[in-house]
C-alpha cells in the first residue's frame, strides 16, 4: 500500500475545492483528496489509452508516460477493462 501525505492550503484554489467537496459530501477531507487523486490518475490513464488506441504512440511510450513498465501497464489496462492492443 502507498500512503501519501498532503498539506492543503485553504487559501489556494485546490484547498478551497477540496474543502467544498468535503462539505458537500460530509466525508473527511482526506477521503475526498484520496478519491480526487484516484479519479485524476484514472483519467490520465484513460486519456493516454485513447491516444494509444488512435495510433498516436506505442505501448512503450504510454508506459513511459505513466512511469511504469510496459507489462505493468498491460496489467493495469486489463484491470480497468481496457484493451491493450490497438489492432
Amino acid at each position: 500500500m502507498i500512503q501519501i501525505t498532503m498539506q492543503i492550503d485553504e487559501n489556494e484554489p485546490l484547498g478551497q475545492y477540496l474543502l467544498a467537496r468535503a462539505d458537500e459530501t460530509g466525508e473527511p477531507i482526506a477521503e475526498v483528496a484520496k478519491a480526487e487523486s484516484a479519479a485524476s490518475i484514472l483519467a490520465r490513464v484513460r486519456m493516454l489509452h485513447e491516444r494509444y488506441m488512435n495510433g498516436e504512440f506505442s505501448q512503450g511510450y504510454m508506459a513511459d508516460q505513466l512511469g511504469i513498465e510496459r507489462i505493468d501497464m498491460i496489467h493495469l489496462l486489463d484491470s480497468m477493462g481496457l484493451p491493450s492492443a490497438n489492432i
